[in-house]
Formats: structure tokens, C-alpha cells, sequence
């Protein structure tokens, strides 16, 4: 009996574990992971200097920079700091250091000689659910004094920007408001005209500048509409000129396989304006373009290859006019990785339908007559093949050739003079115009690029072209060779230097003097320049900074445009701070 049981106990338990294992196996069968559907394409290696690249074209957007103006006769603004690049070192060794601590308000306050004036005021307002609201105030004035200059010739800029931003669950939008004052002299005439003193005295050469920006963005984290831009701008001056500019910029994205998407953008591109008359005509000219765009692409990647192959279809409207035009334009670009990022080879062709604005004009050349001609810039084609790369972790280089061709480009030339005796404050031979041809332009770009350590940043750059016109003798105020070298070090914890170094080459502008006695027509050589800019800065501790800039320091009185010399050697100081509410 008890041998028995003994056997019957024995012959449980194995079947027990038997039946154990069975179920196990049958478990371990159905849940079985299927080998033919895990396909390794690639294993990964990471590594300490796949987190800190140099980057080719570094963009700044931090709110405490402080922007550099453009050469006119105003103050240079100093240069910034490029991107930080770490240097390359093992992971067991990196030593970081501590972050300075970044506060929600800044404020600059600097003043220098020529009664120059700079202020600026910089302010994020974090709200509730991931909300910000942003201030930007910026103010460059200066009381003139410019040797040579026979009219009146101070300036002052200034702009505010209101800013909001939210995200949301699965999109982020936003909104923005802009206004812009800007004064500027027609202080160009020259003292070698037949003018007499008491039409000097009669000359009001004080050009006004406003503008009211209004935008709104928005971005979709998933779906077919990836996001979208509008913008409407109206500016005007003080003779009576107004413009109307909206651009409104939908884009839909659809994915194609694990690497690839295709995009199609929408573009609405409407601008209207008027100048109240015409270089010594009382006529009133307008204008009115509405440009219909669609641009599909599709980006493809395999392995070290990347291509986006797309094309645009503009439809222009020219409603004053009465002319309507079809333009379709190449939107095609590829890169390939030949040594990593040792060495990527990239080519490509473009082109576009550039709507050209009352506006953008007087950005560029504040002393322009309100009597322009408007009409967009057909650019047919922009071939252009380089390659970028970098030497070593710290020293990064870009070299590129194109060449381009434009139909109905925009040259600013210098206005004619013709007595008159009622001529506009403007027609003293101190004010410019626009004359449009044909272009086409081959030039060659470098770039090269390095970090020592966290302490030096160095960018210098070159650009040569050369051109070809149409109708017009000259490629008018275009220079054929221009560079920069921009340089800032962090010498200790508190103190700091830069440098900026910019040169451009000589330019060609028409000279034309007609009256009743004398008809004279001429092109004039205007000499190149190389502005260099310094300056210092000592932080006395995280709030409180001051600055010293020295701006010009060897070329003079240059002319950056005929008949305007700039200020000479320029010293500025100023102190910076910042705070939080």
C-alpha cells in the first residue's frame, strides 16, 4: 500500500511537469517573435560629436542679440557670437560648465558721438497653458554732422514688436503686431550744382517712414496640413505714397514611406500702392499685382542621398496693367554625404516670381524718391552646385558657384537733375530711382568657419560675381566682389571683444545733368570700402554689462551710394541689463 502511493505521488508530479512544460513551449510557440519582419537597416554608434555639429550657416535668433544694421550712414552696430561648438572629447572626460541664468527682460541704453542714440528693450511674458507674450523695442537716431553734407542729415529708427504664442494639444499658433517709424534726409545734394542759396533754404529733405505689420502662424503636429503663415503689411510716407502688401503661405505635407514626404505649398502674394506723382511729373502713378502660387515637392532620402524635386506654377495679375502671365519655375535640389561630414557634395536649380515692394526698396536704399515704378523680378533660374563640409570638429567650410539669370530685375540708379522752379525737395539731384532690366550673373561664394574652444569664434566669408546686362550700360550699384570676417572672444568670465570687418568693391552709378544750357550723361566709379567695426564688453555680474564700440574706424566719410558720404570714425558706450518682472 505505501509503495503504492509512493508511485502514484511519483507519477503526479512528472505529469504535473510534463504537462507544465508543454504549455510552456506552446506559450513560448504563439508568442514567438516573427524574425522575417525585423529588418535592421542600419545599427546606430552613437558618439559624443554626433550631438555638437558646426553648423555650416548658423542663424541666431536669441532675443538678447543685437541685430547689425545695414551700412548706410548710421551707427554699425558690433557683431554677435556665431553658434557655440564644443570641442570634440570623450564622454568620461566633458567638463560643463554651468549655465549663465537667463533672464525674461533685457534692456540696452548706449550713446555716442554725432548725437548718436541706440535703445533697445527685449521682454518675455510667460502666461498660463504654455503661453508667451513678447515685447521688442529698438531705437537708432543720430543728430548728423556728416562733413560735406549741404542739407540737414539726422536720422531716426525706430520699431516695436508685439508678439503671442500658445501650444496647444497637437498644433502651436501665433500672432504678431509690428509698427515702424523711420525718418530719413535727402542730404546728397551736391554743392557743385547751379543751386542757390535760397533754394538750399527752401529744400525740406526730411523723408518720413511708417509701417503697421499684422501676422498670424500656425503649426499642426500631424495631419495632412502642416502649417501656415499670413502676413499684411501697410506702409506709406509723408508724400502722400501708400501700399498694401498680404501674403498668405499654406502648406500641406503627405508622408511618403519611412523617409520621404510630399509637400505642396500655396502662396496668395497681393500687393497695391500708389505714389501721389511722378519724377518731375504731377501724374499719379499706381499698381497692383496679385501673384497665385502652387509649389508641390516631393523630398526622397536613401542612405547618404537626399533630393527634394518639386516645381512652382505662378500666376501673375496685373491689374493696372490689364496683363496676366503664366510663369513655372525649376525647384530642384540634392546633396551627397561622399565622407560623412567630412565632405557633401550639393547641387541644384531654382527659380522664382519675386514680387518686389515700395517697401523692400526703402529698406535697402532709404534715399529713394517716392515717384518708383513697381513690378515684380521674373529670377528664371538659379543653377548652383558646391560643396561644405568640415575639416575637423571645430572648422567647418561652405564653397559654392551659381549662375543665374533674371528678367526685369531692379537696379537702383541715381535720379537726373533738371532745373526746375518748382522742383520737389527730392529732385536736387540727392534722390534715387529704379531702372529694370535683364541680368544675368555668375559668382563664386566661400565660406569658412571655426571654434577654438568655447572661447574664439571666427567666420569670414567672400563672395565675386560678375555680370551682365541687357539694355542698361551697367549693372548699376552692384559690387562684384564683397566679403566679411566676423570675430568674437571671450577673453574672461566677465570680459568680452568683437570684430567686424566688411568690404565692399566698387559700384557704378549714372550721372545725368540736364538743363537748358547743359545735357551731360556719364557713368561714375564709386570706390570700394572696408568698414571694420570693434568692440568691448566687461558683464560686472549677471544683471549689469557695459560696452564700448568703435564703428568706421578707417575708411572715412566713404559713399555708400552716390553723392552719401557716412559718418567718420564713430564711438559709442552704453551699458546693458537685465531682470525679471
Amino acid at each position: 500500500m505505501q509503495f503504492t502511493s509512493f508511485y502514484k505521488s511519483i507519477f503526479l508530479v512528472t505529469f504535473c511537469l510534463t504537462s507544465a512544460t508543454l504549455f510552456a513551449q506552446k506559450d513560448e510557440e504563439d508568442n514567438e517573435i516573427d524574425t522575417e519582419r525585423l529588418i535592421i537597416v542600419k545599427p546606430y554608434s552613437p558618439s559624443v560629436s554626433d550631438a555638437f555639429k558646426v553648423k555650416q550657416t548658423p542663424k541666431i535668433n536669441d532675443s538678447l542679440e543685437r541685430k547689425k544694421k545695414q551700412v548706410t550712414y548710421d551707427i554699425f552696430s558690433f557683431p554677435v557670437a556665431s553658434t557655440f561648438t564644443p570641442a570634440k572629447g570623450k564622454a568620461a572626460g566633458v567638463q560643463q560648465k554651468a549655465r549663465p541664468y537667463l533672464y525674461n527682460n533685457y534692456a540696452a541704453l548706449g550713446f555716442g558721438n554725432y548725437g548718436n542714440i541706440i535703445a533697445e528693450f527685449y521682454s518675455t511674458v510667460y502666461l498660463q497653458n504654455n503661453q508667451e507674450f513678447g515685447i521688442g523695442f529698438n531705437h537708432n537716431s543720430s543728430q548728423g554732422g556728416i562733413e560735406n553734407a549741404v542739407l540737414d542729415d539726422k536720422f531716426y529708427n525706430t520699431d516695436l514688436d508685439l508678439s503671442y504664442d500658445s501650444q496647444a494639444r497637437g498644433f502651436t499658433w501665433g500672432a504678431d503686431l509690428g509698427l515702424e517709424h523711420q525718418v530719413y534726409n535727402w542730404y546728397g545734394a551736391p554743392n557743385y550744382l547751379p543751386i542757390t542759396d535760397g533754394d538750399y533754404a527752401s529744400i525740406d529733405p526730411q523723408h518720413t517712414f511708417y509701417a503697421v505689420n499684422v501676422g498670424a502662424n500656425i503649426d499642426v503636429e500631424q495631419g495632412v496640413f502642416d502649417k501656415g503663415e499670413l502676413t499684411y503689411r501697410r506702409f506709406g510716407d509723408n508724400y502722400s505714397s501708400g501700399e498694401n502688401h498680404l501674403l498668405v503661405t499654406p502648406e500641406f505635407q503627405f508622408p511618403v514611406g519611412e523617409e520621404s514626404f510630399f509637400n505642396t505649398e500655396f502662396s496668395v502674394d497681393y500687393v497695391s500702392g500708389k505714389f501721389d506723382q511722378s519724377l518731375y511729373n504731377p501724374a499719379e502713378k499706381k499698381y497692383s499685382f496679385l501673384n497665385l502660387g502652387i509649389h508641390p515637392s516631393i523630398q526622397l532620402t536613401a542612405g547618404d542621398i537626399s533630393f527634394d524635386v518639386g516645381a512652382q506654377a505662378v500666376y501673375s495679375m496685373d491689374a493696372e496693367n490689364d496683363k496676366n502671365k503664366f510663369f513655372v519655375y525649376p525647384k530642384v535640389t540634392g546633396s551627397y554625404r561622399i565622407a560623412g561630414d567630412y565632405f557633401i557634395a550639393y547641387a541644384g536649380v531654382e527659380g522664382e516670381l519675386k514680387q518686389n515692394t515700395y517697401y523692400n526698396f526703402a529698406q535697402k536704399n532709404p534715399f529713394i524718391s517716392p515717384t518708383l515704378t513697381i513690378a515684380p523680378t521674373d529670377k528664371q533660374y538659379n543653377i548652383f552646385v558646391g560643396g561644405k563640409g568640415k575639416f575637423t570638429d571645430n572648422i567647418s567650410y561652405d564653397i559654392r558657384a551659381d549662375y543665374s539669370a533674371e528678367k526685369n530685375r531692379a537696379f537702383f540708379i541715381h535720379n537726373s537733375y533738371q532745373a526746375s522752379a518748382e522742383a520737389n525737395n527730392f529732385e536736387y539731384f540727392n534722390s534715387f530711382g529704379l531702372a529694370y532690366d535683364d541680368l544675368t550673373t555668375f559668382g563664386v561664394f566661400g565660406e569658412l568657419q571655426m571654434a577654438v574652444k568655447d572661447d574664439l569664434q571666427i567666420k569670414v566669408n567672400a563672395t565675386l560675381n560678375t555680370y551682365s546686362v541687357d539694355s542698361e550700360s551697367e549693372a548699376w550699384n552692384l559690387p562684384q566682389l564683397q566679403g566679411s570676417l566676423i570675430a568674437d572672444y571671450q577673453i574672461t568670465e566677465k570680459w568680452n571683444a568683437g570684430a567686424s570687418l566688411f568690404y565692399v568693391g566698387e559700384r557704378k552709378d549714372l550721372f545725368s545733368y540736364n538743363t537748358t544750357s547743359i545735357n551731360e550723361t556719364s557713368t561714375v566709379t564709386l570706390d570700394g570700402f572696408v568698414d571694420l567695426n570693434l568692440n568691448v564688453g566687461y558683464q560686472l555680474n549677471n544683471r549689469l554689462g557695459f560696452f564700448l564700440r568703435g564703428n568706421n574706424l578707417l575708411e572715412g566719410n566713404y559713399q555708400r551710394w552716390m553723392g552719401y558720404s557716412v559718418q567718420d570714425i564713430q564711438v559709442l558706450a552704453g551699458a546693458t541689463y537685465q531682470f525679471d518682472w
